[in-house]
């Protein structure tokens, strides 16, 4: 009975989800996309995009893409992109190209981006990133193919397909806006810095754009921006936790509550609670996270069972039981069916470039357990015995959180613990940067469309992107007419 009076007071609480503000669903990781959160994110933004009358061809194109560009004998794949041209000024017109991130692409830029590319009558396209959704150059299981999957590698996909758009569809030199959120924002900065002279400005929402290897940093900031008793909790939770695992007559129990199978070690399962929470606050729902947790359930593994439930309610069933946070099974070519849906391919990208790793410290909101050393032996299990994410070598080259780039806006929410990967303060009057701060101001919540209901600061944070990309526009123009 005890059970069942915290899944009803859960559902409760989920029903009164406050999605103003919540992140855009297309920026949800494939594991993050069968809960609540992510259902709420995709109706709320649905209406919005309605409401400001934006249209999205589903319609998928295919360009012939290079596998290796130093090596073209190597063959080509099906690249997939979506094209919108409705408002596109054809003599005069930019381009705004939406950067496919680690995840399937669906149709053309939708949200903020559409609302800003129509205003400036601009050509707007998706390009979907390789060896995510449908544009894939091999099966994950060829890992010589899947060495092509880096930055290095995206950063000359566009070229080429710009290349193609201007030659085949413009029939013309294009100005070029590079829009992006999260991996995706980053790209979209990295790009600048690779062709400064090839785009006239990029939009770097959440851009990560500085790999990290021990990235306590991320911790660190959800602690800065949880109430204090709801760390309390989440402090107890993973203590609670530990103790169950640890106990072989609990532990069928613990995984029982999370739906984890018996093959997750102790770190693996850690790391899939530990990313649940943090989740949960970057993408806008903090206080559902909090309202959940806090009181604390006194009954007998009460608090487990508590979270559990958050976790199943919020990210759906299965999470528990993902891939992605399983050695085993990422590293199984038996399990290789759920490769895909575990976000494979980024687990690669952080295991040969940019980490990410967010790890344990003392006092941290998770399990002791993971390490740097946790990670860099799931990728060695997964990949090959050598692998390793040279983060110094990377943002020597990229710049870490210093691109070397202008005409760049660096866009953050202030509850966003990925924050601490990006641009934080101006680089100086060409590489500006905005947080929105407030309760909720989350991952790549300028990417949505607007509503009515937005915090101000929110509102301020679009005005300010719309502003700045017109400004940098109308000045390119006028210089290109000056020639």
């Amino acid at each position: 009975m005890v059970h069942r009076f915290v899944v009803i007071a859960l559902v409760v609480l989920f029903l009164a989800f406050v999605v103003e503000g919540l992140s855009p669903p297309h920026v949800f990781p494939l594991r993050a996309r069968r809960g609540e959160l992510y259902r709420a994110s995709l109706e709320h933004h649905k209406r919005l995009n309605a409401l400001h009358g934006l249209y999205r061809n589903t319609t998928v194109n295919y360009f012939t893409q290079l596998i290796d560009h130093s090596d073209p004998v190597k063959g080509t794949f099906q690249q997939r992109y979506w094209v919108d041209d409705s408002s596109w000024d054809r003599n005069n017109g930019p381009c705004f190209i939406y950067i496919g991130g680690e995840g399937p692409e669906g149709g053309s830029p939708e949200g903020f981006p559409a609302v800003v590319g129509k205003n400036e009558s601009a050509l707007l396209i998706t390009l979907e990133h390789r060896y995510y959704g449908g544009s894939i150059p091999a099966p994950f299981t060829d890992k010589e193919t899947l060495r092509t999957l880096k930055v290095e590698s995206t950063m000359a996909d566009y070229d080429r397909f710009m290349t193609h758009i201007e030659q085949n569809v413009a029939g013309r030199a294009l100005r070029w806006v590079a829009v992006g959120g999260s991996y995706a924002g980053a790209l979209s900065a990295w790009l600048k810095v690779t062709f400064p002279d090839r785009f006239v400005a990029s939009w770097s929402s959440s851009g990560v754009v500085n790999a990290r290897f021990d990235y306590t940093d991320f911790d660190g900031h959800l602690v800065q921006v949880l109430p204090t008793d709801c760390l309390q909790s989440l402090r107890d939770v993973m203590g609670n936790f530990s103790i169950m695992y640890d106990d072989p007559s609990q532990q069928p129990i613990l995984k029982g509550y999370f739906g984890t199978p018996d093959y997750f070690t102790k770190s693996d399962m850690a790391w899939m609670m530990a990313d649940a929470s943090a989740m949960a606050v970057q993408y806008g729902s903090k206080l559902n996270l909090c309202k959940t947790m806090v009181p604390e359930q006194p009954t007998a593994n009460g608090l487990l069972y508590q979270y559990a439930s958050f976790v199943n309610n919020t990210w759906g069933p299965g999470f528990g039981a993902n891939c992605y946070y399983s050695t085993k099974c990422l590293s199984d070519p038996m399990m290789q069916n759920q490769w895909t849906a575990a976000d494979y391919g980024w687990v690669f990208q952080c295991c040969n470039e940019l980490a990410y790793w967010q790890v344990s410290y003392p006092n941290s909101l998770r399990a002791q357990a993971i390490t740097s050393d946790y990670y860099i032996n799931q990728c060695r299990s997964a990949f090959w015995p050598t692998i390793f994410s040279d983060t110094f070598k990377f943002n020597a080259k990229y710049g870490g959180d210093k691109p070397k780039a202008t005409n760049v806006i660096a866009l953050q929410g202030s509850d966003d613990p990925w924050s601490t990967a990006g641009v934080t303060s101006p680089l100086g009057p060409s590489y500006p940067e905005y947080t929105a701060v407030c309760d909720g101001c989350g991952h790549c919540g300028d990417l949505g469309a607007p509503s009515p209901q937005d915090p101000a600061v929110i509102t301020a944070q679009r005005q300010f992107i719309q502003d700045t990309l017109h400004s940098w526009l109308i000045a390119d123009k006028v210089k290109n007419q000056k020639k």
